[in-house]
């Protein structure tokens, strides 16, 4: 069973999802023929995006997707230092934003996310996950952009996936820096290439894995 709703004009998601079985559990926990309607799991996500024109009466131009058990389309969770993540597309090769010679405001963009999930298939009763994390965006300039994408995880006690990410817009070229300091995935990527598709093997990446344990 699945629902979920948007609120604040789009701005905040509520996702809820459960699970049910008809079986019941015996003294050992496990599934046995007899009737006893019992819900097995269950998950909330709450997310709650802003950006710059958000108090200023502007129109939001920030994804609201909401968070599912599938996993996530924003970058709450960071991004996998991959190759992939940097082969051209036709937006990078559209021509960089311009700005006058001075700005009053520098575009932002911040988004938050509650996770809570609570763990019943053979008799546990817990909460598995329980994580608030945010992620957020700030653009220096037209051509500097950085991120940071974090949270903390309350069941385990411990910060989330925390990632910061740096981009360059070099017109013709793009540039691009991301860094997990800190967790088993501790890592980072450094790329720089042609946002051409036709030229896209001129590039230079170098990377750090995290370590690989057996």
């Amino acid at each position: 069973m699945t629902t979920g709703i948007d609120l604040l004009k789009g701005k905040m998601s509520i996702n809820l999802g459960a699970t049910f079985d008809p079986y019941a559990l015996d003294a050992n926990n496990i599934r046995h023929n007899a009737f006893d309607f019992r819900m097995t799991s269950a998950n909330m996500n709450m997310s709650y995006s802003i950006n710059n024109n958000t108090f200023g009466g502007g129109e939001s131009t920030e994804n609201t997707e909401v968070t599912s058990s599938g996993g996530r389309g924003d970058d709450l969770f960071g991004q996998a230092p991959s190759i992939t993540n940097n082969r051209s597309n036709p937006e990078d090769e559209s021509p960089a934003k311009t700005y006058p010679l001075y700005r009053t405001q520098l575009p932002w963009s911040l988004k938050f996310a509650h996770s809570l999930t609570y763990v019943n298939a053979t008799g546990q009763n817990t909460i598995s996950t329980n994580s608030l994390m945010f992620s957020g965006n700030l653009e220096l300039t037209p051509k500097w952009k950085i991120g940071l994408s974090s949270g903390y995880d309350f069941k385990g006690k411990g910060f989330t996936y925390t990632q910061l990410r740096f981009d360059r817009n070099l017109d013709s070229w793009k540039m691009n820096f991301s860094w997990v300091p800190f967790s088993e995935r501790a890592s980072w990527n450094f790329f720089i290439g042609i946002k051409s598709g036709m030229l896209s093997d001129i590039k230079y990446e170098k990377n750090r894995e995290p370590d690989r344990k057996l």
